[in-house]
This record gives C-alpha cells, structure tokens and sequence, in this order.
C-alpha cells in the first residue's frame, strides 16, 4: 500500500523518509511488539502513548457515531476513521485526504515527541 502524505496545505508535513521511519514505530506499537524490540529504547512507546492520549482528549470534543475514539486504530484503520466522523445530513464518512491529513498530524505529534523532525 502506498502512503500518501499531503504537500498542499498541510502543516504537519515531513519529509518522506522520517514519515516511513514514524509509520513502522506506529505500526509495530499497534501491533503488540515488545517496546525493548521497536527500535531498541522504551521512550518510543512512551512517546506513541502520549500522543495517543493526547488525541483522544482532542477528538473527546468532536461528535463520533458508536464509541470512543481510538486515534491508534483510527490511524492503521481507514473505514473505522471514515465511520468514526459520519456527517449526520450526509449520511458519508470521512474521505482518504482527510484520513491522509489525520495520519500526517498523528506521525507529526510522535516525531515530534522523539525529537526528529
């Protein structure tokens, strides 16, 4: 699957290589790797639960469909993201650019968190 990051009027850009490097610390987190194995330091993990604690505090406010919003299975997860933010006179989800834009900032807020962009 390509991984799309989005140059136009984006503020969380980052170059390409540094995205990559953030999306494969994500997914490994997601998918229950031991922290001492995902790139070698637990700070990692500590960094991806800070941001995923500070997401859900920021879409608390938002109105979402079924449950809670879970910004890490929002992240791997297009129709959960797309479900989670239906517009109630559309009867539509959430698009990929927006899905795109989402992943960019939640990528933005852990590299940040590790110092590397």
């Amino acid at each position: 699957m390509r991984h799309y990051v989005p140059q136009k009027n984006n503020p969380d850009w980052m170059p390409h290589n540094v995205y990559m490097q953030i999306l494969y610390l994500i997914r490994d987190y997601g998918e229950g790797i031991p922290s001492d194995c995902i790139l070698g330091r637990k700070t990692q993990k500590q960094a991806v639960d800070k941001v995923i604690a500070l997401l859900k505090e920021e879409y608390k406010k938002r109105p979402t469909v079924y449950e809670a919003f879970n910004p890490l299975r929002a992240f791997l997860d297009f129709p959960y993201f797309s479900v989670m933010f239906i517009q109630n006179r559309r009867g539509m989800g959430a698009g990929k650019r927006a899905w795109n834009l989402y992943r960019s900032h939640f990528a933005r807020l852990v590299a940040r968190e590790l110092k590397l962009y």
